[in-house]
């Protein structure tokens, strides 16, 4: 985000400040729509500041619907640390916004949000349950389909070409879950993409080895 519209001289905040002389005498529908926002905290600011200040040129305070900034002098630019936080995304409060005022005493109608990145906050570590699901189902036929091929292997009698055949494509079944599981764990893992070209390389296998699970059921 780079910019956004903020309200003109004479918006909402400061018109409620205009209109009443005392805070008590807020509707409480007003204060209610308020109550623990920045909104309210800069209506409140304001209203003290129009009832001490004798005479100021500069700009009044002024909320732009993310912001509360502050009176300042004509011809300058007001600075604030970014929002932490903003419609649910978090951002680099290290860094500063910007807003000028011109020589007339009038906001600039933009603020400047340039320098306000969002920050890269790594993932919770969940698991969700379709993931263990899947988990348990590929751990179980990896096991069931490598026990029958050792079976295959091991008993001589059953050597022949339909088993050799079966044995075959258990051996791609094995090959495709043990590459699932990898590719699943090296995704639930880091979440940067230091091991991406790994990752390529085996999504790659995994079709390879479904491709060749379709072959070996045409074979059978």
């Amino acid at each position: 985000m780079s910019m956004l519209q903020s309200s003109t001289p004479g918006s909402t905040v400061h018109e409620a400040v205009a209109d009443y002389d005392e805070l008590s005498s807020f509707p409480p529908e007003l204060l209610g729509a308020f109550e623990n926002s920045t909104e309210l905290e800069c209506l409140l600011r304001a209203h003290q500041d129009a009832q001490s200040e004798t005479l100021f040129d500069g700009c009044p305070v002024d909320f732009d619907r993310v912001l509360c900034w502050p009176k300042t002098d004509p011809g300058t630019w007001a600075v604030l640390p970014c929002f932490e936080e903003f419609k649910g995304v978090h951002y680099d409060v290290t860094q500063n916004a910007t807003r000028y005022c011109h020589p007339n005493g009038r906001w600039d109608n933009y603020s400047h949000y340039a320098a306000c990145h969002h920050v890269n906050e790594p993932p919770p570590d969940i698991v969700e349950i379709s993931s263990i699901i899947y988990y348990t189902g590929y751990i179980i036929s990896l096991v069931a389909l490598s026990l029958a091929v050792i079976v295959f292997v091991y008993f001589k009698d059953l050597r022949c070409l339909r088993n050799t055949i079966h044995a075959n494509l258990f051996i791609t079944y094995i090959l495709s879950a043990l590459l699932w599981i990898i590719i699943l764990t090296l995704q639930l893992s880091t979440g940067n993409s230091s091991g991406m070209t790994s990752c390529v390389i085996f999504v790659t296998l995994l079709h390879y080895f479904t491709l060749t699970n379709f072959f070996w059921m045409l074979v059978e």
